[in-house]
């Protein structure tokens, strides 16, 4: 399932970069998304800047279909793997993902580019529960999940970008 999100902020792309790569906060959007524990690594290869952010999460509001799956809690591990600017400033990233030990994929890109006086975050998704019969009905919670937990990274970006 398809998952799409943007968000613009009053900064430049280098701006942007700059907070989306920076481990506080990473570290600040694991708690506002009530993560148990976490670990967030930023790091590089070759030209490439790449964030891994590993997160224990309670599993409330999970349907009880996939109850048996998660448990109690779920490890959420994302990776984006920015790459260098172009020449207008705009950065792509390869961003891949799973639920520890579940069926749950997610694999896409991400993009920050500048609009005007802005910048646009931008973030495109794929989910996959890969459960036979009944991995389609549960795609649609864990997209609103993940919905979510961008909502709110992008509220933090906007507050550390002084919007």
């Amino acid at each position: 399932m398809e998952l799409k999100m943007s968000a613009s902020y009053d900064a430049t792309p280098e701006e942007v970069f700059a907070i989306v790569t920076d481990t506080a906060f990473r570290e600040q959007a694991c708690e506002k998304t009530k993560a148990l524990s976490y670990d967030v690594k930023v790091s590089t290869s070759g030209n490439d800047t790449v964030i891994r952010v590993s997160r224990k999460m309670e599993a409330k509001d999970i349907p009880d279909m996939a109850r048996k799956f998660v448990g109690e809690t779920l490890t959420v591990v994302q990776t984006e793997t920015w790459h260098p600017a172009a020449a207008d400033g705009s950065r792509t990233a390869d961003v891949s993902g799973e639920i520890s030990n579940t069926p749950v994929t997610l694999k896409g890109t991400a993009r920050i580019a500048a609009n005007g006086a802005q910048s646009i975050q931008a973030i495109d998704l794929d989910i996959k529960v890969a459960v036979p019969l009944i991995g389609r009905k549960m795609e649609p919670f864990v997209v609103d999940a993940i919905r979510n937990g961008l909502q709110k990274e992008h509220d933090l970006g906007h507050e550390w970008s002084g919007k």
